[in-house]
């Protein structure tokens, strides 16, 4: 416990001074908020409805897969691996420590967000808070959970950046938050099923409570959890030979 503390602080601490931590939990969703926000509720008058929904995903969605992969892979390099084995800490407290400081960041500038809304684009608040926040948590640990699959995987800042941005993109085409997924040809509508964003946006912007969404992200948690515990006792088993 001492060593997930220590490690905690130390990441929160350095998470604070990051400019990449900056740039992609706040920067750039708070300037495409702004920006997407006064081209959506002019063109589109209904976009005030779900307004909210859709820049909250993109904001999530992009913190998560770019902007946490980025820390996670800074402290699985071979050496500051070996550092923090010499020093007693185990690779999950990093893990955990990633999590916790990615959702508490995304927490912060979606509340900005939620806030923000009604006073900018007279945005319609959510009838339900109860489904979403809810929806709004089990989407925000299942991508956050899927930011670090990929930081544990990729091997260089590249391919990392490649393996974002292939789920990254995706997630803003075919989810629903542009506009709506039914107006895609069924085959991407299809696809993007596998995507937490789609289920995420529909439980955001939903008045009434589905169970299926809610059900299927808490898959994409389970599965990700396990690939994760997988990932981990790999890099063990590389680091104990």
């Amino acid at each position: 416990m001492k060593g997930f503390m220590y490690t905690l602080y130390l990441k929160t601490k350095l998470d604070i001074k990051s400019s990449e931590v900056l740039i992609t939990y706040y920067l750039v969703p708070l300037i495409f908020f702004g920006v997407m926000g006064m081209v959506f509720t002019s063109t589109m008058p209904e976009a005030k409805y779900t307004i909210i929904g859709s820049m909250t995903i993109f904001t999530i969605t992009m913190g998560a897969l770019i902007g946490t992969p980025g820390t996670i892979i800074e402290y699985f390099t071979n050496d500051l691996r070996k550092s923090f084995k010499s020093a007693g800490i185990p690779l999950w407290t990093i893990v955990l420590s990633s999590l916790i400081s990615g959702f508490i960041n995304l927490i912060v500038v979606s509340f900005i967000i939620y806030t923000l809304s009604p006073l900018l684009f007279d945005a319609t608040l959510p009838s339900n808070l109860v489904v979403y926040g809810v929806g709004f948590i089990l989407f925000l640990v299942a991508t956050l959970l899927i930011g670090i699959i990929l930081g544990l995987t990729a091997k260089s800042t590249s391919k990392l950046t490649m393996y974002s941005q292939i789920v990254f993109l995706p997630s803003m085409l075919l989810s629903g938050i542009m506009f709506p997924s039914d107006m895609l040809p069924k085959p991407l509508e299809y696809l993007g099923l596998i995507l937490p964003a789609t289920h995420g946006m529909k439980i955001l912007s939903a008045e009434s409570f589905n169970l299926e969404n809610i059900l299927i992200l808490l898959l994409f948690i389970v599965i990700a959890t396990l690939i994760i515990i997988f990932r981990l006792n790999q890099l063990k088993y590389e680091d104990a030979k």
